[in-house]
């Protein structure tokens, strides 16, 4: 039990410290512009949701569609999933 609770500690650590360096990520100096540019990698994880989702249904289907892969843009994120 004792093993398991340090997990957890660990875990909880660990989200909280990549949590600080998303938001430190998006800082522009100012809360609202940082609000406002988190608000906008929001909607656009929702797009890429839906897009996802739209996908499934497609191959659910058997309809033929393709995946296009990360662009020039793309960074490897350090945070755990």
């Amino acid at each position: 039990m004792k093993r398991w609770a340090e997990y957890r500690r660990q875990r909880k650590e660990e989200e909280r410290q990549c949590r600080v360096r998303l938001i430190a990520e998006f800082d522009a100096g100012d809360p609202e512009a940082t609000l406002h540019a988190l608000a906008a990698e929001i909607l656009e994880y929702r797009r890429a949701m839906q897009l996802l989702v739209e996908a499934i249904g497609w191959a659910d289907a058997g309809a033929p569609f393709g995946l296009i892969g990360p662009g020039p843009l793309w960074r490897q994120t350090t945070c755990p999933a």
